[in-house]
């Protein structure tokens, strides 16, 4: 599970270095479905920055003047 503190950059930094893994395994002719498998959950995933999870968390901000 990410956690909330995880930002954007950290998870596309950790899919990076696996696929630089991944493409080494692959020039030294190893397996490789698994860990392509692992970026494609990753890469898949709705990540959301600290700001926009905190975003969701406020109330929408009503007029005193509208009909609401």
């Amino acid at each position: 599970m990410v956690s909330k503190m995880t930002n954007k950059s950290e998870v596309e930094q950790l899919i990076k270095k696996i696929k630089e893994y991944r493409n080494d395994m692959v020039a030294r002719n190893y397996p490789h479905q698994q860990i392509s498998d692992i970026i494609t959950k990753w890469e898949n995933r709705n990540i959301k920055t600290i700001s926009e999870e905190s975003q969701e968390e406020l109330e929408p901000i009503t007029s005193p003047m509208s009909d609401e």
